[in-house]
This record gives structure tokens, sequence and C-alpha cells, in this order.
């Protein structure tokens, strides 16, 4: 996007940014034009004019409009500007607050702007996170200003001042010898000088037999951690894999914190936040534990060949990329899924715009991610992506292509079991739930995170939309904890109802998540009765349960956006449709049907995905860009 034709607009260059923000519909579009109008802000001639322009705006324009204001405002030089900040950190409404925390960054501390920040951190939130950062930024030049505050407000209790004491301070997050006390065993883990790998994923708890998949947020990058840290580990460059998420307990053996998934992968679980579940979004408060984690496990292995695998811009990602960069290691990053994409499809769909944008942002953190997600683009060492559409490109010269795969023995083992000793437990208790009139049906088999972006309550839209397809199949829906739901499972599962509202008894089976070994049992027994797997997600950067469906020999329906146009050739082994609606996708599963019995399409599925999308040709594809990182200086 190129800077607004001034001399077109007939007004000087901020004015015409605003009028530009203002007017264009597209999202991603007013935050690359936000970008460049706060650079014009940072050179302004008339400073008071400028901070009095943009805190109008700030207060009259749309959500939008108002975000874009405040990043440019934090950028002009006067003291006007910090007044607004000011002004909006003390209304505490989000996102402008978290906004005005961030924004502050680039400026001259204040005792008022000081004061304002520590409570903002006392507060806790998205918006103390920044304002934390802001403060420890602020404190690299001075930090008595900030720890006087901490200490003098008295809104914190003793640990807490404690901490922040010596965050401000820089004192290093951890020492050497209390990061050997903590995390020796890292140390003593192998003797080889292999290449250790280091995988960080919050949100999800994983184990050996995956049974903490599919639940919250732990999706598929949760899944494919847990299967390529093995497939990496058995590779023989590689003499560690190490997979940090959360520890939900308080265990305090080392035994109970670390798990051995395979020979030389294991995961270890960080001891941050309460117990219990915590959302990504809840996450942002804990950014500083986190990263103090991090820094202790990387201190822990000082010395070896390490390199740190990002993904998902998040709490953690942003503070592993900090921990690594403290720590002289470099970092592997692949953007997925892509925050700027996201919003792309969500705007798409109807489900964002611009009025609306900035209630979303508070909840999601929209352009805080995209802003993170564009800085570990441009500062990693290296970074990988999946095969992309068409229509998407990346120019970078240190990004490699690297598919994602899936682990085929999984699945081979489920027809064994279903060959040796029939019906699995799973799709027994699934049948016998249905009335005898539905239980020879063929299934629509959907596996996935319960999230209203999955889709799945379009697939039962989809279907009662057509008399024929409410009898000639039944919707089976896998994932979600449907217990004790988090708040956009309660959400999904509440679309899935309404659209259910008038189905017939059985058409709709919510089983809640379930190990790997039980989905490919489900699976298989969706292809070996003729039924077809069904990926309703709005966009999917890969779609890993897809191409173990096709693994499994099932003919699918998949997104246009995103991945699967890479490996899925319309017509052959499944069908492409807008999935964000309706009548496209009764008419994608009603075609696919007709190819469920198709031998031969169910040999080439199997044959693409062993030949290319398998787990350890992945990891192999990593392993040479490991190799190569580790040859190359450590970006600063």
């Amino acid at each position: 996007m190129t800077k607004p034709q001034t001399d077109r607009l007939g007004a000087d260059e901020l004015t015409s940014f605003i009028r530009a923000i203002a007017d264009e519909p597209r999202l991603t579009t007013v935050m690359t034009l936000a970008d460049e109008m706060r650079m014009t802000s940072s050179r302004s001639a008339r400073p008071a004019d400028d901070a009095c322009l943009l805190a109008e705006q700030i207060r009259h324009g749309d959500g939008v409009s108002s975000i874009a204001a405040i990043h440019a405002l934090g950028a002009v030089a006067h003291p006007l500007a910090d007044r607004a900040l000011l002004e909006l950190l003390d209304d505490a409404t989000e996102p402008f607050a978290a906004h005005a925390a961030w924004a502050l960054a680039d400026r001259v501390p204040t005792p008022e702007t000081i004061t304002a920040l520590v409570r903002t951190v006392a507060a806790g939130s998205f918006a103390a996170m920044l304002a934390e950062r802001t403060l420890v930024g602020w404190s690299r030049i001075d930090p008595r200003p900030t720890i006087a505050a901490v200490h003098q407000l008295q809104v914190f209790d003793a640990t807490e001042r404690s901490r922040l004491h010596l965050l401000l301070r820089a004192v290093p997050t951890l020492s050497p010898s209390a990061a050997r006390r903590s995390y020796d065993h890292l140390r003593r883990s192998s003797a080889s000088d292999g290449i250790v790998v280091i995988q960080p994923y919050l949100h999800a708890h994983i184990d050996r037999d995956g049974s903490g998949l599919g639940a919250g947020d732990a999706g598929g990058v949760a899944s494919l951690l847990r299967t390529l840290g093995t497939a990496l580990a058995d590779l023989d460059d590689i003499a560690d894999v190490i997979t940090i998420t959360r520890r939900h307990g308080r265990p305090t053996e080392v035994e109970e914190r670390c798990e051995q998934l395979a020979p030389r992968h294991h995961v270890e679980r960080i001891d941050v936040g309460p117990g219990g579940a915590m959302t990504a979004r809840e996450a942002w408060a804990y950014r500083s534990q986190i990263e103090r984690e991090f820094v202790a496990i990387g201190q822990a292995l000082m010395g070896r060949r390490v390199l740190w695998h990002l993904r998902t811009a998040d709490v953690g990602t942003l503070a592993a990329a900090a921990a690594a960069r403290t720590l002289g290691q470099p970092i592997v990053f692949t953007n997925t899924p892509d925050p700027a994409a996201v919003i792309d499809t969500l705007q798409d769909c109807g489900r964002l715009d611009r009025a609306r944008f900035a209630v979303d942002d508070a909840a999601e953190q929209h352009w805080f991610r995209v802003r993170l997600a564009q800085c570990l683009t441009t500062h990693a060492d290296r970074l990988i992506r999946p095969p992309r559409s068409a229509d998407e490109t990346d120019s970078s010269d240190r990004a490699t292509v690297v598919p994602e795969g899936v682990e085929i023995t999984e699945i081979d083992r489920a027809w064994q079991r279903l060959a040796t000793t029939g019906t699995a437990d799973v799709t027994r208790r699934i049948i016998h739930s249905l009335p005898g009139e539905r239980r020879h049906l063929p299934w629509l088999l959907t596996v996935g995170r319960l999230h209203p972006s999955k889709g799945q309550h379009r697939i039962v839209e989809a279907v009662m939309g057509d008399e024929r397809l409410r009898r000639l199949v039944n919707i089976v829906v896998v994932g979600g904890d449907v217990d004790h739901p988090s708040a956009d499972e309660q959400s999904a599962m509440e679309l899935i109802h309404r659209a259910a509202r008038d189905a017939p008894v059985g058409l709709v089976t919510l089983t809640g998540r379930l190990a790997p070994a039980a989905i490919s049992d489900l699976m298989a027994r969706t292809v070996e009765r003729g039924g077809i797997y069904v990926c309703a997600s709005d966009r999917e950067e890969f779609g890993l349960a897809l191409i173990e469906a096709l693994v499994a020999g099932a003919a699918v329906v998949a997104p246009l956006r995103g991945g699967a146009t890479s490996y899925l050739a319309e017509g052959d082994l499944g069908t492409l449709c807008d999935t964000t609606s309706s009548a496209s996708l009764r008419a994608a599963i009603t075609h696919t049907l007709t190819m469920a019995d198709d031998q031969s399409r169910a040999t080439r599925a199997r044959t693409m995905v062993r030949s290319t999308l398998s787990v350890q040709r992945m990891a192999a594809g990593l392993l040479h860009v490991y190799r190569d990182v580790l040859t190359s200086p450590v970006k600063a």
C-alpha cells in the first residue's frame, strides 16, 4: 500500500492519512496506513497542532481510526500528546487504554505517565502486559522513578513488588545458579553435540497419548508439535527436542513437570498462572514470568547447539523471542496462523468490520498480534511457511517452504484394529447412542477445536437445508471440552444447537475431545461406511486433520482459503468450496458424497500423503533449515 496522494487530496500529509484511514474499508490496509501515519507524525513540523488533530480523531473517529491515531500520537513530540495518552490510560476503556500503554513506549517518561502505567500494571490483563513492557523499556535508562512509584502506590503485594523491582532494575530474570537448580535435568539430558530444538506452545496439555488435545485453545499446533517433536528426535543430528507447555496443577517433583514422549523428545511444563485452564487471551498478563522460565531453560542449555522454533503470535512466542535474543540463541519462525490473514478472513466472512473492530481487538488483540508477527518475520534468523494458495506470496529470501505432515502409522494401526478386532469402542458408543434407523447411515466427520471459526455449525446448517441430506447422513463433531466448555467452546456449541434446532434425533453427535488413536478409529469407520470428512473452517493455514483424513482414504470437503489448495486438486481427492457459505458447503458435501466409494481416489489420496505429507518428511525438511541457521550468525 502506498502513501495517500497528498497533492490529489489537497491537504497536508497527516490530514491525508487521517482521511485515507477513515475511508479505507479493508482493516489490514488500515493497519499499513496507520504505521505510515505514525512515521509521518514523528517528523511533524507543527507538533502542537498535530497532537490536537490526532486527539480529536481519537475522540470522534470510529474504533479503527482511534487506534491508528493513538499510535500516531505516540510519535508526536509534544506534551499535549502525553496528556491525551494519559487520559486514555486513566479512562481504562479497552482496547484504547492498552494501545495508549503501548504507544507510550516511544515517549520520554513523566511522573504522571509512570504513575498511570504502574496502576495499569496492577489492574492486570493485556493492557497490564503492555504497560509493564513500556516501564521496563524506560527503566533501561533510569529505573528509579518507576521503582519509587511501585513502592509508593501500594497497589502490589510484597511478592509482586519484588518481582517488579528486579524486572525494572534489569537484573537477570534468573541467575545461572538458580537456572541449574530449576532445569539441571535439561543440562544432563543428552551427551550428544547435536541440535537442541525448543518448541514452545503454552495453551495445550501435551502428553504421550494426546488425551489433552482438542480442548480450549489446544488445536492443530499442539497436535503437530507432539508428533513433529518425536519425528525430529528420531533424526541423527538432533540431540533433543524440548516441547514447552504450561503445567495446570502445582506438582513439585521434576518427574511430574517433565514427560518423556519418545527417546530424546520430552515435554517441559512450566509453572505460570493459576492452576487449571488458562486461555490464550488471559495469558498475556504473565509475560514476564513466562520469559523468566524461558530464560532459565535457555541458560541450562548454554554451550549446546540450541535454536527456538516459534509459531503463533501469542504471549509464549513474545516471551520466547525475548529470551532467545537475551541468550544469543537463534530463532526460526513459522507465522501460523497468520493474524493478518485471520483478520482478512473474518472481514470476508462478515464477522468483523470497522464498527466491531475495537470490541474484537479488546478480546483478541488483533492489532498487537499482527505487529508481533511482522516483527518476528523481520528479525527471526529464518522463516518457515507452509505452501500457500496461488494468490498468497512471500518474497522474503529467508523463507523456506516446508509442508506440514501427519503421523501416518496412527491411521495404519486404526485400519489394522478394524480388520482384526472389529468396531472400536469409541465408534460403538457413538453408534449405540443413535436411534436404530440412523445407525447404518454414513458420517460427515469433522475434527478440531470447538470454535465458531471452525464452522461446525455451518455443516449442520448445510445438512438441515436439504431434506434428502438430513435422511442420508449423520454428523459427528470431534473436539472441545463439552462438559466444562470455555467461552469459545460454549459459543460454538450454542451455534451448533441452534442450527440443529429442528433436526431429527441423532443427526448431530458431539463427542468432545478424543485421543489421536480414537480419532483414527473414527476416520477408518467413516471411510469404511461411505462417509466423508468435512472441514468447514473459515480458513485453514494447512489443515492437519484434513491430511489425516486423506491418508485414511476419505474424500474431503475443504476451505478455499489457506493451504489446502496446495495439495487438494479440485474434483480429484475432494471438493474445495467457500466454507463460510452454508449453501456452498451443502453443494460441496452433496458432490463429495458421490466420490466416497471411489477406491482409485482413495488410493491416490493415501499415496499422495505418504509421499509428500508425512511428519517424517516435514522433520527432514526442517533439519536442513536448522543446520543452516546454526552455521550462520545470529541476528541481533
